[in-house]
């Protein structure tokens, strides 16, 4: 069994020598709280020697409802029940201490912790009702890449695209995310609050997928949710410093360092098993051993790789918790909370529900679909738009009756899909209207070229839009253009901070490519900030597999992006105001027939930005393209968009052979327009739409040293 090591910054003053191993945050998380109010400090200590005086006639068991808030990317990180049930059966035996491994525990002349550790007789379990008295599994889930990366207390709000608490003293909320922000000091795995000073809303638990049980995801023992829920029920670390100074202190063991007398202290956290470790040597006032004995290496509230233990000390605050010293916590255990939150109700089916292994696939690739129904059918039948044996077919040995089917869609489409499940004696259907967006394989062909032109909106595809928020995002504006008469803009004036828009485009096929040829990637920009100080961020990604991984490619922020400033909405207004990228660093690895990129705009409670003139072909790279610059020089079209005639006005700088083309969107030539010498001069050239369909093409102008591509738009 796999082991995952847990570390914290020393809570409340102890230092520690491995800040960069920031695997829990909670005591970060809690200094936090202390400097903006010093007197959380104070109501902490209180709070704790409060729970240890509390009479000992406990109520026990208990039975806590959790909920779990699944905070995924487009089905990454979307956890399956078995994972969810995995590790509440770990949190049960630990908490129980029924746990495999609880024989483990040492019971030495040195190490006499076998008698000392304690059983907290506390049950975690899904809640089976919602707050408002509906069913529920116990599961919420939520699509917001933005919020599952880097996660913090963002993700726990739906009004910015997370997931709400439910009422902390109904359920026990447990959020869980792709990754957790570590202030650049590691990785962290979780972190939670603990009960004793204000946390409102964000109570509970923050917790990587990948941290979650042992199976599925995860690449732990599940241990890392047996120390956070520690926390989040009142426990310090082993290693607790207190408030001032390390570990090690021979005061009352009642009224310091973990507030626990049955784990000798110790100076900081470590992370091995030494059987032999013993950090202080000092005795606490009132210690339960009376001399100084070895390090408690079992805790689960240490951050040691062997941990198997809570000790009767930590038992008693936990239940103490429960018992009456924090009133939302006595709540949350209380029968008529068991009652309401029908943890005890027997299984049976109430709705039928699915989840996708992915919202937006390629075609040719494989979608698994999970039933997510609860609870308990006993039969499915799925219902998917389009046809079979045409547009998709069921693979992997499943049919249209498997409770977790898998399908193969061939036909580039959107689909809806829906399932009707029972359980013999109740039955609910679940449809879920067009949400699979299956993309062409291969994409688009090369040369590539957008301006927005044909668009009314940018909500469907070939264009995707991920705007969690609801706040303003990518949109078509003909207010501003490059070219042409449309863009991409966000409407970001006034709109706040800390918030990511997503515009993600459509496959295109670089399949064919040579590997030993670069291509060129080129999209032009305005924008100006709204104060000197905005650091807003524009952020180019690539993707070889259909968006399934993103990689980043061009980072614009701050004074980069621009250094200009506009105090009111802003809007270019010349030609001059528009900035070119060139991005050459798409290397042959990229080179798939499912190609896509995308564009980032983190704000800032900054200014509007606009994207147009996206070109996307096989080319030279910076050096190269200046160089046919310098033999083109000057190229104008008018007008653009055209109806009638299209004007091509050349600038020779230098003669030579050039070959001037209409051609379009997928490479093909549809008039050859010059072939040919030109001397140094100005020269125009036309072309009439005549029997041209309405749409966007290309002006391809080459020379020896290199191509130019302009994009016209014939009404």
């Amino acid at each position: 069994m796999k082991k995952t090591v847990l570390f914290c910054f020393a809570l409340l003053g102890a230092s520690l020598s491995f800040a960069q191993n920031n695997w829990c945050g909670t005591d970060k998380l809690i200094q936090k709280q202390i400097q903006q109010d010093p007197s959380v400090q104070q109501q902490m200590h209180e709070s704790l020697i409060r729970t240890r005086t509390i009479a000992s006639d406990r109520v026990a068991p208990y039975e806590i409802p959790v909920v779990f808030h699944i905070i995924h990317d487009n089905g990454i990180g979307n956890i399956g029940m078995d994972q969810i049930e995995d590790a509440l059966r770990i949190l049960n035996e630990d908490y129980n201490r029924t746990n495999p491994d609880a024989s483990s525990t040492r019971n030495t002349a040195t190490a006499p912790f076998l008698n000392e550790a304690g059983d907290g007789e506390i049950t975690f379990k899904l809640a089976k009702r919602d707050p408002n008295n509906n069913c529920t599994n116990g599961v919420v889930r939520v699509n917001a890449p933005s919020l599952t990366y880097n996660a913090d207390d963002a993700c726990k709000h739906s009004s910015g695209g997370g997931s709400s608490a439910w009422p902390r003293d109904s359920y026990l909320n447990i959020w869980v995310v792709n990754s957790i922000d570590s202030d650049g000091e590691g990785i962290t795995l979780g972190y939670a609050y603990l009960p004793y000073s204000p946390n409102g809303n964000n109570y509970g638990i923050l917790i990587r997928n990948d941290a979650v049980g042992s199976i599925g995801t995860s690449n732990s023992d599940g241990r890392t949710l047996t120390h956070e829920m520690g926390h989040t029920l009142g426990l310090l670390h082993t290693f607790q410093g207190g408030w001032g100074g390390d570990g090690c202190h021979t005061s009352n063991c009642n009224e310091n360092g973990d507030y626990c007398c049955d784990t000798p202290p110790a100076p900081e956290a470590t992370w091995s098993c030494n059987q032999s470790q013993n950090g202080c040597t000092d005795v606490p006032l009132n210690d339960t051993y009376g001399f100084d004995a070895y390090d408690q290496i079992e805790n689960y509230m240490s951050y040691d790789a062997c941990q198997n233990m809570f000790s009767k000390d930590q038992v008693g605050i936990m239940q103490g918790n429960l018992d009456g010293n924090i009133s939302f916590l006595t709540d949350l255990v209380s029968p008529s909370n068991i009652t309401a939150s029908g943890i005890n109700e027997p299984n049976q089916m109430c709705k039928a529900d699915f989840i996708l292994s992915d919202y937006t696939i390629c075609a040719g690739n494989e979608l698994e679909i999970t039933d997510d129904s609860y609870h308990s059918p006993s039969s499915w039948t799925w219902t998917i738009s389009g046809t079979e044996s045409t547009d998709w077919d069921y693979t992997s040995g499943t049919d249209a009756n498997s409770q977790n089917p898998k399908i193969t869609f061939t036909s580039p489409g959107t689909y809806s899909i829906t399932l009707l499940a029972s359980d013999g004696v109740n039955d609910d259907t679940e449809l879920k209207s067009q949400v699979l967006t299956v993309l062409p394989n291969p994409g688009t062909a090369l040369p590539y070229s957008e301006g927005f032109e044909d668009y009314a909106n940018i909500n469907a595809a070939p264009f995707f839009v991920i705007n969690e928020d609801g706040d303003a995002t990518w949109a078509i504006t003909s207010n501003a253009a490059s070219s042409g008469s449309k863009s991409v803009r966000i409407s970001n004036f006034g709109s706040g901070a800390d918030e990511r828009d997503e515009l993600i485009s459509e496959t295109i096929d670089l399949s064919g490519v040579d590997p030993d040829t670069n291509v060129t990637f080129t999209f032009k920009y305005a924008y100006n900030k709204r104060s000197a100080s905005n650091d807003e961020w524009l952020k180019f990604w690539i993707s070889l597999d259909c968006g399934r991984s993103w990689a980043l490619r061009k980072n614009l922020h701050g004074s980069t992006l621009s250094s200009e400033t506009s105090s009111s909405a802003y809007t270019p207004s010349s030609a001059s105001e528009w900035t070119e990228v060139e991005v050459t660093n798409i290397n042959n690895f990229f080179y798939s027939s499912n190609f896509r990129y995308k564009f980032t705009f983190d704000n800032d409670n900054g200014n509007n930005i606009y994207i147009d003139d996206i070109n996307l072909y096989v080319g030279d790279n910076v050096a190269n393209v200046t160089e046919v610059n310098s033999v083109v020089g000057n190229v104008a079209l008018f007008p653009n968009p055209t109806s009638d005639q299209l004007n091509i006005n050349l600038d020779i700088e230098n003669a030579s052979d050039y070959a001037i083309e209409l051609i379009d969107l997928a490479g093909r030539q549809i008039q050859s327009i010059f072939n040919g010498d030109l001397g140094q001069g100005s020269y125009q050239f036309n072309v009439k739409k005549g029997s041209l369909q309405s749409g966007t093409y290309l002006i391809r102008i080459s020379t020896e040293k290199g191509s130019i591509i302009e994009r016209v738009v014939f009404k």
